[in-house]
């Protein structure tokens, strides 16, 4: 191989190597804001932990329209995905586990699709996609989640929508994100009781509070606030594991490309070594001849 060649590639993977590991250190920030989101809000969850314990039995006893089973038609399948590329697997995967559900959820009613983010609306174009949400920031406000919120809320509440499914990556550590299917219409008490569980790790309080106005007026209002918290983290730790993702990506990139790298090294010092050999040679040969 030419040396001009080899060098040349040097240079083109050296530059890879360092894109990919700024890339690495962007997706490492992001991903601790996004962190730090998290932790912001922890506050609001422990409030709306406290306030949905004293109203355990209504819960059980589904005494609201948002834990109403009703007979199903149509079934909305929100899939969040991320807005861009260079995450690994991230997309794939919860793709993955969309088609593997799909069959069964297919059997229940007629499903339209709501993708959440550039790559979920690109992949399902072709399906019964009548509304899509991309561009919402890296670092997710829960302002921002409020129309996706809202949206899943009125759908159901006109009852365009007997159920709905979203579908989205959760963030367990940076190391670790597995893709989890959640059913967020109609809210089961079961969804509400490990959020409770989650909170604060203490078991449901049992005692039986009486409510002023109604459990059914309380909830009605609870809720869809509840519902708006619970998006906000299903998208939050969607948005986290999309960077954790990305981070490891970048990482073994630039990890492939140092290594790929020596190896041109040790290949264009061999092939140096083996120039510069050649042309003793010549000298050799042509001093002998002169004598």
């Amino acid at each position: 191989m030419d040396l001009r060649e080899i060098k040349n590639k040097i240079g083109s993977v050296k530059n890879i190597s360092e894109i990919t590991s700024a890339l690495e250190t962007f997706a490492a920030l992001k991903m601790k804001k996004t962190q730090k989101r998290f932790s912001e809000s922890k506050p609001f969850a422990q409030e709306m932990s406290s306030l949905l314990k004293r109203m355990e039995k209504s819960l059980r006893e589904k005494k609201s329209v948002f834990l109403e089973e009703r007979p199903v038609k149509k079934i909305l399948v929100c899939v969040v995905a991320s807005d861009r590329g260079f995450c690994g697997s991230f997309n794939s995967s919860v793709f993955k586990l969309v088609e593997k559900e799909l069959a069964s959820i297919k059997e229940e009613g007629e499903v339209e699709i709501m993708p959440i983010g550039k790559k979920a609306t690109a992949r399902y174009k072709k399906e019964n996609v009548l509304r899509s949400f991309f561009g919402v920031g890296d670092y997710w406000k829960f302002s921002q989640t409020k129309e996706i919120a809202e949206f899943l809320t009125q759908s159901f509440l006109e009852d365009k929508y007997q159920k709905v499914y979203l579908f989205y990556t959760h963030f367990f550590s940076s190391f670790v994100q597995k893709p989890s299917k959640v059913q967020l219409f109609p809210l089961t008490a079961e969804t509400i009781l490990n959020f409770l569980k989650e909170e604060d790790g203490k078991p449901v309080d049992e005692t039986d509070y009486l409510l002023e106005p109604s459990a059914e007026n309380i909830l009605s209002q609870v809720i869809p606030v509840f519902v708006e918290y619970l998006v906000y983290q299903f998208i939050l730790s969607a948005n986290t594991s999309e960077h954790s993702a990305r981070m490891m990506a970048m990482r073994n990139a630039s990890d492939n490309a140092r290594a790929i790298l020596g190896e041109l090294r040790l290949v264009y010092n061999k092939a140096r070594q083996e120039q510069i050999t050649s042309e003793v040679c010549e000298i050799s040969s042509t001093k002998e001849a002169m004598e």
